[in-house]
């Protein structure tokens, strides 16, 4: 049975002194509003690093190509060593960006 709502018999609030919502749930502690920035805030973010992450990717593969490609057709040692080092710029930007291992600037 449904008590009365013009019963003054229930307490309006819970054990802790937070005050019971009207649909008979407790009352959060928190503005939806502030949790609605937070949470739209925080993907954004992600998307951001999502995004960014692609990108640094597509570079790193790009890297590595030429550095493949002038590698294999180089005529000279200069241009094979170029060649190598783009490869392994390449591969050390793609496993940087893959956090598989630390940045340049955790070396130093």
């Amino acid at each position: 049975m449904v008590p009365d709502a013009s019963d003054d018999s229930h307490d309006q609030s819970t054990d802790d002194g937070r005050p019971r919502r009207s649909d008979g749930g407790v009352d959060p502690g928190f503005d939806p509003d502030t949790l609605y920035r937070v949470v739209r805030a925080a993907i954004k973010d992600a998307l951001l690093d999502v995004i960014g992450t692609l990108l640094l990717l597509g570079v790193a593969l790009v890297i590595v190509a030429m550095g493949g490609q002038l590698l294999l057709a180089a005529m000279s040692e200069v241009a094979m060593v170029l060649g190598a080092l783009l490869v392994l710029f390449g591969l050390y930007l793609g496993a940087a960006t893959l956090e598989l291992i630390p940045p340049l600037r955790e070396w130093l």
